[in-house]
C-alpha cells in the first residue's frame, strides 16, 4: 500500500544490523576514531604502534575527526608521555615502600625458629637493587624520540581531515541544550555529568556527537565511530552485552543527517578492518592483545578505586562517631569511661593515618586515570 511505512524503518534503531548491512556501511562510511583511540598511538610498544598507524594510513581517504577530539588528544598527550616516563619512578617508590614494610615485618619478628631473618632482609635488599636497576636500564631504552614522531606521522596523517573549531555562540548554546539533554538522560554524554574539568569535559561527548551528524549531512555519508568508551550512554547493552549504539542514536543520526550511524570498540573494529584489509592482518592478534592488556589495567584501576572509596567512607564515618564520644556531644554516649579514652584516642590516630594513606591513593588513582582514560568522550 502507497505511503505504508515499514515497521523495521520505523523502529530501525531498535534493529541489528546484518552482516550485510555493515559491510555496505564500510563502503562509503566515515571512519571517526576518538581521542583514546588515537593515544594509543603513544601507549603502547613499538608493534602496536606501528600497526595502529598502518590502519590509519589505510583509511586515512575516509578518516575525519571532530575538532573536539582533537582537542582532547592535545589537551591528554603530554599526560600519556609523560605519564609514562615518570612510571619508572613511580614503581620503584612503590617497590621501596612495599620492601621497607617487609624490612619492619621481619625486624618485629627478632628471633623466629625457622625463618633466618638476616637472609631474607638482605633478600629484600637483592630483589630491590635488582629492580631498580631493570627500571634504570628501561628508562634508558624510552623511545622519546620515537614517540615523538609518531605525533608528527600523527599530524601529517590528519591534514585537512580535522573539523572546524566551535564558535562562541556554538558552544554556549550546546551548554543550555546539553544541561536539558542530561536531565532526561538523553545520550550521548549523560553519564559524564559529574565530571569537574569544566563543561569541555562535561559536554565533551554531546559536542562530538552534533559535530558527526553535521559531517555525515554536508557529505551525504553514514558515520562508523571508533571509541573506547564502553559505559551506556552511547552503547546498547543487554544484560551485560553490547550489541550495538543506542537505539536513540541511531534514530536521531538519522533524523539530522539522513544517515546511518555506527559504533565499534576499537579491539572489535581492529578484526573487522583485518578482515577488508589483509595488509594489516598479521600482527592483529598483537596489537588486539595489547589493548585488552590496557583495558584489563583500566578495569583493575577502577575497582581499586571503588573500593578505597568505600572504606574510605566507612573510616570517616567512625571517625565521626569516636570524636563524637570523646567530646560528649549530644546523642552520642557521654559517659565515655577514662580507661576507655586511651583505647579511643589510639584507634583515632590509626583511623587518621589510613585516611591518610587512602586520601593519598585516591589522588594517585585519579592522576592514574587521567593518564589511563584520557578521552573526555569516556
Amino acid at each position: 500500500m502507497a505511503g505504508v511505512v515499514d515497521v523495521r524503518e520505523k523502529y530501525q534503531g531498535w534493529y541489528l544490523k546484518s552482516a550485510s548491512e555493515v559491510a555496505a556501511l564500510w563502503d562509503k562510511a566515515i571512519f571517526v576514531p576518538d581521542a583514546n583511540v588515537l593515544l594509543h598511538c603513544l601507549r603502547h610498544s613499538e608493534v602496536v604502534r606501528e600497526e595502529l598507524l598502518r590502519l590509519f594510513d589505510v583509511l586515512k581517504d575516509s578518516l575525519w575527526i571532530p575538532y573536539q577530539v582533537g582537542l582532547e588528544f592535545h589537551r591528554n598527550r603530554l599526560d600519556v608521555q609523560l605519564g609514562a616516563q615518570d612510571a619508572y619512578d613511580a614503581l620503584i617508590k612503590d617497590q621501596e615502600a612495599i620492601i621497607e614494610k617487609a624490612r619492619d615485618r621481619l625486624r618485629q619478628l627478632r628471633a623466629h625458629p625457622t625463618i633466618n631473618v638476616a637472609k631474607e632482609l638482605a633478600a629484600l635488599d637483592m630483589f630491590l637493587t635488582d629492580f631498580k636497576a631493570r627500571m634504570e636500564a628501561a628508562r634508558e631504552g624510552h623511545p622519546k624520540e620515537e614517540i615523538d614522531a609518531v605525533i608528527g606521522r600523527l599530524t601529517a596523517l590528519l591534514e585537512g581531515r580535522v573539523g572546524d573549531k566551535w564558535k562562541p555562540e556554538q558552544f554556549t548554546a550546546i551548554k543550555k541544550e546539553g544541561d536539558d539533554r542530561y536531565n532526561r538522560k538523553v545520550p550521548p554524554g549523560y553519564k559524564d555529568t559529574k565530571k569537574d574539568s569544566g563543561d569541555l569535559d562535561r559536554f565533551g561527548d554531546l559536542i562530538i556527537w552534533k559535530e558527526m551528524m553535521a559531517k555525515a549531512k554536508a557529505e551525504g555519508r553514514p558515520v562508523i565511530f571508533i571509541s573506547d568508551d564502553v559505559k551506556e550512554d552511547w552503547w546498547w547493552i543487554h544484560k551485560g552485552r553490547k550489541l550495538g549504539p543506542r537505539p536513540e542514536l541511531i534514530e536521531e543520526f538519522k533524523a539530522e543527517s539522513g544517515q546511518d550511524f555506527h559504533i565499534y570498540e576499537f579491539s572489535q573494529f581492529l578484526r573487522f578492518a583485518a578482515e577488508r584489509h589483509p595488509e594489516i592482518k598479521e600482527n592483529v592478534g598483537q596489537v588486539e592483545e595489547s589493548l585488552l592488556a590496557d583495558e584489563e589495567a583500566r578495569r583493575r584501576l577502577d575497582e581499586r578505586a571503588r573500593g578505597d572509596a568505600e572504606r574510605l567512607r566507612q573510616l570517616e564515618d567512625e571517625r565521626d562517631q569516636i570524636v563524637a564520644a570523646l567530646s560528649g556531644a549530644p546523642g552520642t554516649h557521654s559517659d565515655v569511661k577514662v580507661a576507655e579514652r586511651p583505647t579511643l584516642r589510639n584507634r583515632l590516630s590509626e583511623i587518621n593515618e589510613e585516611i591518610a594513606a587512602l586520601t593519598g591513593l585516591e589522588e594517585q588513582n585519579k592522576i592514574d586515570a587521567d593518564q589511563d582514560d584520557t578521552s573526555a568522550s569516556s
